[in-house]
């Protein structure tokens, strides 16, 4: 992994894709931020492109989501009634523009 983990993050959002790095020493998921692999300590990452379908993981002022391919990322949850919110309900990624024009990861509840 040469460049910077943040500028490949959100290239990938401003082409509407969701990517993480996978540790190729032990096949660890791990947010867009990483420089090491939070498990192995390697430095060996390469980058993917997540499916977008995961699980809320927490909620707060935003959720926590579980994404299949194993990584959490924090975003909004898009708007839906509150009795439809809960832990472990599946999501699903869409792209929204924020007010400088830049993309951001939106999740949408999906039916179970």
């Amino acid at each position: 992994m040469k460049a910077d983990p943040s500028a490949m993050f959100h290239d990938g959002l401003a082409h509407g894709e969701l990517r993480y790095l996978r540790c190729r020493w032990c096949a660890t998921s791990l947010p867009g931020f990483s420089v090491l692999c939070t498990s192995c300590g390697g430095a060996d990452l390469a980058w993917e492109l997540s499916s977008g379908n995961g699980r809320i993981h927490a909620l707060g002022s935003s959720a926590v989501v579980e994404l299949d391919e194993g990584f959490r990322i924090r975003a909004e949850l898009a708007p839906a009634p509150a009795h439809q919110i809960w832990q472990g309900a599946p999501v699903r990624l869409e792209f929204a523009s924020s007010s400088d024009g830049s993309a951001r990861p939106v999740f949408r509840l999906t039916a179970a």
